[in-house]
């Protein structure tokens, strides 16, 4: 970081000074917040963003309640030394209006404004309140949020004597073969040739494993929600496309899983175009791909290591 000694920064007579968030990849403004010294000692420290909250009087880190949190690269100040500005690699979303940005609205010259971004979470399912109205807005998006979420929690905390998941999220072995194994199951079921139970349980069991190796995989490299959107992939339907047609693309799929990744596509779009495949073998198999979120949700739920992470993403 930039800023070596506090003793450099000007805070104001309140005690604080402002800090402008920007994405260090996109170069996005994401948001513009107030530290104090304590909290400009701790992101030093630790960094991860610690701000000074106006509105509560109290400390925060940021990502504490949503998991959002900001890992800091650098520290600047300007000129006047009254100001910062933190360079970040946000994980998820900033807003807590569930946008990627803070600013997602135009002030137009009518002293109106406009939407101009895509919120990608509900704050209803992250802080446990509504936001304002958002058509756009689906318990798919929702729920793949938490649960990807849940799982950079397990990677970024030392829960494996507690969890195998934990830690095969915390090494390094790919997981690319078991996806390949499940992708095979997933045809299986679609062809008959795969069955446990009756073929929507077994449809919803595999489409959920499929998901779940998937995700290890993506987590474990460090890639977002935001990279991966799984749910628009799991949203892509193709109503023309045969139950038959759909398990022979999987089985391709599961190929291509079973090898090296191509060096010329990114593992971030490999593993949307997957749950692609995920969502419309559901869709033919006459289940919505959310059933399949939901019931892991609903095992990750019920493991007490993970308690302190479902409480604090629903208030």
């Amino acid at each position: 970081m930039n800023v070596s000694k506090s003793e450099h920064v000007r805070f104001g007579a309140d005690g604080l000074i402002p800090a402008i968030v920007q994405d260090a990849t996109s170069g996005d403004v994401l948001m513009l917040a107030y530290m104090n010294g304590e909290a400009l000692r701790l992101t030093r420290e630790t960094g991860r963003a610690h701000y000074w909250s106006r509105s509560r009087s109290k400390l925060w880190r940021k990502g504490e309640t949503s998991g959002n949190e900001q890992i800091v690269m650098s520290i600047t100040v300007n000129c006047e030394q009254n100001s910062l500005l933190l360079e970040v690699e946000q994980h998820g979303a900033v807003c807590h209006e569930g946008y990627a940005t803070c600013f997602f609205r135009t002030l137009n010259e009518d002293g109106s404004l406009t939407v101009v971004r895509e919120r990608v979470f509900d704050p209803a399912a992250v802080y446990g309140r509504s936001a304002s109205p958002d058509p756009t807005i689906d318990q798919l998006v929702a729920a793949t949020q938490l649960q990807y979420a849940a799982y950079c929690f397990l990677r970024d905390n030392d829960l494996e004597e507690q969890s195998t998941t934990s830690g095969r999220l915390r090494s390094s072995i790919s997981h690319r073969g078991r996806v390949a194994d499940e992708l095979r199951e997933l045809a299986g079921v679609l062809d008959g040739d795969h069955v446990h139970d009756d073929p929507a349980r077994d449809l919803r069991l595999e489409a959920s494993q499929v998901i779940y190796w998937l995700l290890l995989d993506v987590v474990r490299s460090g890639f977002d929600w935001a990279d991966v959107r799984p749910d628009r992939a799991l949203a892509t339907t193709d109503p023309d496309v045969s139950r038959s047609t759909i398990a022979n693309l999987i089985r391709l799929e599961a190929a291509t899983w079973g090898c090296p990744p191509a060096q010329d596509v990114s593992a971030s779009a490999a593993a949307h175009a997957t749950l692609a495949l995920v969502g419309q073998a559901c869709r033919v198999g006459g289940i919505d791909p959310l059933e399949a979120i939901l019931a892991d949700l609903d095992e990750l739920r019920g493991r007490p290591y993970l308690a302190s992470f479902f409480a604090n993403t629903t208030g």
